[in-house]
């Protein structure tokens, strides 16, 4: 996102930077905040795409701003109303109509989401007009980071955690303890049986990174035009 941010900057560009996350959002909550991301879309909170994306980005663009960022999880989806009035490019029936993994969940990598909204924002006439009134031409792209966030070079923590995760699972083999994972909490290494550590955590509704999120996304064309 770092990486991305400067080409953006140096050209001046819309991207939407797609990260793996089907049904939670902590990766791209996280990427999104910690690299200074414009607007995060997550699939704990369904998006409006005329308020959450045009909207802030016209503002961004009224307050003088020149690039724009944008994380996106996978699994991000609009609204039921936003789908229908907004979006000219998918329908429900496309994603009723895309794969299914063995759990009979729609594969939502498939649709491809980053490059859904690249398209949608370039079918936006009355955002290129803002853009342009702005002195800035419009270019949106989308990047999917896949697999490359799991990529990179482990530091000193990370090549003394994976011995400490090692000993501990092998210390649990010796007692016989099985059905148990090894857990980093804190500082600690802890064990958490396996049905409790599979558990999918989401991000809650009243959870700070949300109201974080959200209060960002404000104050970063708010303060260009004061």
């Amino acid at each position: 996102m770092d990486n991305l941010t400067t080409t953006a900057r140096s050209h001046q560009r819309v991207f939407i930077v797609e990260i793996m996350g089907r049904d939670a959002g902590f990766l791209t909550m996280y990427s999104g905040i910690s690299s200074g991301a414009d607007i995060i879309l997550i699939p704990e909170t369904p998006f409006d795409f005329e308020r959450d994306l045009v909207g802030v980005l016209k503002k961004r663009a009224n307050a003088g701003h020149k690039y724009h960022m944008i994380a996106c999880s996978e699994g991000a989806y609009p609204d039921q109303a936003s789908l229908k009035r907004d979006f000219k490019t998918i329908t429900q029936e496309t994603i009723d109509k895309l794969p299914k993994d063995v759990f009979g969940n729609p594969m939502l990598p498939a649709l491809n989401i980053s490059n859904i909204l690249v398209k949608e924002l370039n079918l936006r006439d009355d955002l290129k007009e803002v853009f342009k009134k702005n002195g800035v031409d419009f270019e949106c792209r989308s990047v999917v980071l896949g697999h490359t966030m799991r990529a990179g070079t482990p530091n000193s923590f990370d090549r003394i955690l994976g011995l400490r995760f090692g000993l501990a699972a092998m210390k649990l083999v010796l007692d016989g303890e099985f059905g148990k994972m090894v857990s980093l909490q804190g500082t600690d290494i802890t064990t958490f049986p396996l049905e409790e550590g599979v558990n999918k955590k989401y991000i809650k509704p009243e959870s700070d990174k949300l109201e974080l999120r959200d209060l960002m996304v404000k104050i970063r064309y708010k303060s260009r035009e004061n």
